[in-house]
């Protein structure tokens, strides 16, 4: 009797495309991307954003479920988006495929970038997708959110009490100014000051850490964790490398700012004994 991974296993490779999965695994496409859906190509040659000129890589995609995506991205089932392919000519019309993705613009719209994809129709396929995506995204985060531990100068779990505009140095003698506007890709830094419940690295519980956040919705700020106050969470904080003022103020001293920016920089609470347990493997 086949079991139902077996089932999934017979229709997938039943499906045409599937070879081409085999010489990426699901790991490494879930790796690489970073929206992920499950969609039907309505149009071929084509767009559904002006931003994105129609050519032979570029397709239409109706979304049927979406399956991981940063917050700061309006995609949901019903809407189009566009999709520049792999491959020219890997994708017809009618085709229905797991799509792994980057993004690339939004504006009136949404227009990713393939990585890879997985063909099918099947029932089986498309109910066991977003498990099968869990596993391959926690099968690869543990060697990844190791390595990124490693990287952090300071990981802790608290709650955000706080969150202000951030004051960039900028002023005579590197006095603390308010932000100005950098480039067009201007982050529009916030600072959230975070009280530390468990400090599990490079700090102890009952202190405050300033975490600064871009709130821009640039395309090059996309999929970058945002900090709402009253969140809760493990953070893993690295020295602000990013806006060249790398000390801000908490009630008239000045401290170190610290930046999460990688979508892996901000977990749930419940995170920090995974963490501490990952610290602890050689």
């Amino acid at each position: 009797m086949y079991t139902r991974s077996a089932m999934f296993l017979a229709v997938l490779l039943a499906l045409p495309g599937a070879a081409a999965l085999g010489q990426m695994s699901r790991a490494t496409l879930v790796k690489q991307s970073d929206i992920i859906f499950i969609g039907t190509v309505t149009q071929v040659g084509a767009v559904a954003v002006p931003e994105v000129p129609a050519s032979d890589r570029t397709v239409v995609v109706h979304v049927d479920q979406v399956l991981e995506k940063p917050a700061a991205v309006a995609l949901g089932a019903g809407d189009s988006v566009t999709v520049q392919t792999a491959q020219p000519g890997s994708l017809k019309p009618g085709s229905q495929a797991t799509f792994y993705t980057t993004g690339w613009i939004f504006g009136q719209g949404v227009a990713v970038r393939e990585v890879g994809h997985e063909p099918g129709r099947s029932p089986v396929v498309v109910a066991d997708q977003q498990a099968a995506v869990a596993r391959a995204r926690l099968d690869m985060n543990d060697a990844d959110l190791k390595a990124h531990i490693q990287k952090a100068a300071m990981v802790v779990a608290g709650r955000v009490e706080q969150v202000r505009p951030a004051e960039l140095a900028g002023g005579a003698g590197g006095a603390p100014a308010h932000r100005i506007r950098i480039s067009e890709h201007d982050a529009q830094w916030q600072e959230a000051i975070i009280q530390v419940q468990d400090g599990i690295k490079g700090a102890q519980a009952g202190e405050q850490v300033v975490v600064r956040f871009p709130t821009s919705l640039d395309v090059a700020w996309v999929g970058t964790p945002r900090f709402t106050v009253g969140q809760e969470g493990t953070f893993l904080l690295h020295k602000d490398s990013t806006t060249g003022s790398p000390e801000t103020v908490i009630a008239g001293r000045s401290v170190p700012a610290y930046t999460a920016l990688h979508k892996s920089d901000v977990l749930p609470k419940q995170d920090a004994l995974r963490i501490r347990v990952l610290m602890r493997k050689p």
